[in-house]
């Protein structure tokens, strides 16, 4: 569990830069950017369920509500914030100006949400794995 959340902070790294390298591209340049995000981000998205649903399947069989709780709430959370930011990169206005001045509130978004997952949610999931004696 402690490889699979250190691979997933690596790549929240990643995203991270691939976010700035959108903002500081020009009008040209962005699409590709954007479409190199797409690549990275949809995979990430994936992990990151998996990871949820095991950890919230740990803990209910440890019989851990609240943290059941909370888990499934985050979870539902970053999927329906994922799938929103997936919606954007996937159908890019072909407007510049449009696109960039969405892309900027869409980077914003995915920051909180990686964020959040940095400081609440990855922890929630080593504290599972160790609870449950789980190998890192």
């Amino acid at each position: 569990m402690h490889s699979r959340v250190h691979a997933l902070q690596e790549e929240h790294s990643r995203l991270r830069a691939l976010l700035r390298l959108c903002e500081d591209a020009n009008a040209r340049e962005l699409e590709a950017t954007l479409r190199r995000l797409e690549e990275v981000f949809a995979p990430h998205r994936e992990a990151k369920l998996a990871l949820y649903d095991e950890s919230v399947q740990a803990y209910r069989q440890a019989g851990d509500k609240l943290n059941v709780s909370v888990l499934s709430i985050f979870r539902t959370n970053m999927n329906v914030t994922s799938q929103a930011i997936l919606g954007f990169l996937r159908a890019l206005d072909p407007e510049p100006d449009r696109c960039r001045e969405r892309f900027l509130s869409v980077a914003n978004t995915l920051r909180s949400m990686l964020d959040t997952e940095e400081k609440v949610v990855f922890p929630l999931c080593v504290r599972c794995a160790q609870r449950v004696g789980a190998q890192p």
